[in-house]
């Protein structure tokens, strides 16, 4: 199992060179759209976060639901 893995991992760096030239042009297009067209960037930026944020208040809201119903409980034994 090792000494596939090994050999897959020896092939993979064997063809770093052409897979680093294959993606050169495409990495190059994005460096200079994003120097281009800045807001759009930080656009696209900002919506990441705006989803990640609202996934985290969303789980705050589950928990805080929980901690209220527990101390309620907490209050009235």
């Amino acid at each position: 199992m090792f000494s596939n893995l090994k050999q897959t991992a020896k092939a993979v760096l064997n063809k770093r060179e052409a897979y680093i030239a294959n993606c050169k042009p495409y990495a190059d297009k994005a460096i200079s759209y994003a120097k281009d067209n800045p807001s759009e960037v930080m656009m696209g930026i900002m919506a990441l976060l705006l989803m990640d944020i609202e996934s985290d208040i969303d789980d705050l809201e589950d928990h805080t639901a929980i901690s209220a119903a527990d101390f309620h409980d907490y209050r009235t034994r």
